[in-house]
C-alpha cells in the first residue's frame, strides 16, 4: 500500500471519529530524509563511516595489487617452471584472490553493519523525540511518508477491534476469490 493511500486511510478514520473527540485534529508530519542529512549525529556518523570506507577500499586496492603482482610474476615466470611449480602458484594465486574476494564481502558486511547501527541509534532517538514533541504538542498523529511514528492513545481503537473479532469471526474467502 503506498503512503498517499495510507494516509488518506488515516485521515478518513480520524476525520469519522473526529465527533466524539473534545481535542481538534492535529496532524505533523517529519520529513526523514531531511533529518537525517541535518542531524548533527548522522552527518557524524556519515563521516565516521566514510573513513572507515576509505581505509576498507585502501587495503583492498593493497592487496589487489598484491594478487596483480603474483600474477605477473607468474605469466612471466610460467614457461621456465616445472608443472608442479606451476600448479602451486596457480593454487597460491587462487588462493589469494579467494582470499581477497572474502576480505571484500568482509569489509561490505562490517560497513553494513556499521551503517546499521548508526542509524538504529538516531531512529531510536528520533522516535523517543517524536513521542515526546506529539505528547507536548497534543498532536493526534505524526506521520512520515512511510508510517505513522506517533498515535495519540485516545484514538487507538485496537481493543475494539479485538472484541469484535472475538464475538463474530470474519468469514475467509477461498483463494479463487468466490
Amino acid at each position: 500500500m503506498n503512503w498517499q493511500l495510507r494516509i488518506g486511510i488515516v485521515l478518513l478514520l480520524m476525520l469519522t471519529s473526529a465527533v466524539a473527540w473534545a481535542d481538534p485534529l492535529k496532524i505533523g508530519f517529519v520529513d526523514l530524509d531531511r533529518a537525517l542529512r541535518e542531524l548533527p549525529e548522522a552527518q557524524a556518523g556519515a563521516i565516521s563511516l566514510n573513513k572507515q570506507v576509505e581505509a576498507k577500499q585502501k587495503e583492498i586496492e593493497a592487496r589487489r595489487q598484491q594478487v596483480d603482482t603474483f600474477q605477473k610474476t607468474l605469466e612471466k615466470d610460467f614457461p621456465h617452471l616445472t608443472n608442479a611449480q606451476r600448479q602451486e602458484r596457480e593454487a597460491q594465486l587462487q588462493s589469494m584472490i579467494l582470499n581477497l574476494q572474502q576480505f571484500q564481502r568482509q569489509a561490505q558486511d562490517g560497513l553494513n553493519y556499521q551503517r546499521n547501527q548508526i542509524l538504529k541509534n538516531i531512529q531510536d532517538q528520533l522516535v523517543k523525540v517524536v513521542s515526546r514533541i506529539g505528547r507536548a504538542g497534543h498532536y493526534t498523529v505524526i506521520l512520515n511518508d512511510k508510517s505513522v511514528l506517533y498515535v495519540n492513545g485516545a484514538i487507538d481503537i485496537t481493543s475494539q477491534v479485538v472484541a469484535a473479532m472475538a464475538n463474530k469471526p470474519v468469514p475467509v474467502q477461498s483463494a479463487g476469490g468466490k
